[in-house]
């Protein structure tokens, strides 16, 4: 794999912007205190509530994301340790195959 690298005599993407990656939004959200700044106090805590509106939205979100995680995960190791378990018996006592599958499926 090769770096890409601007053709020479052309600018990059980021020269003809005149910025980089970071300058496109300062870190620590510097931006955002900014503008805050700027407002009127009214404006200030109605942007305020917003804010803390969209972090509460998206600690909601990211808290059913990592539950499905969990249940997926809980799900597959139960599925694994049913297989593995359905195999062993079918190896110990064949004649309860079919009934070991049948559980294992439903």
């Amino acid at each position: 794999m090769g770096v890409n690298r601007p053709v020479e005599g052309k600018k990059s993407e980021e020269q003809m912007m005149g910025m980089s990656n970071t300058e496109l939004a300062p870190l620590g959200g510097a931006f955002g205190a900014q503008a805050l700044a700027q407002m009127s106090g009214s404006m200030q805590r109605q942007a305020g509530r917003e804010i803390e509106r969209v972090q509460a939205q998206a600690l909601v979100a990211d808290t059913r994301e990592q539950g499905r995680a969990l249940l997926t995960n809980t799900a597959l190791n139960n599925v694994g340790a049913l297989s593995a378990l359905e195999q062993h018996l079918i190896q110990v006592a064949p004649l309860g195959e079919a009934r070991y599958k049948h559980i294992v499926d439903s």
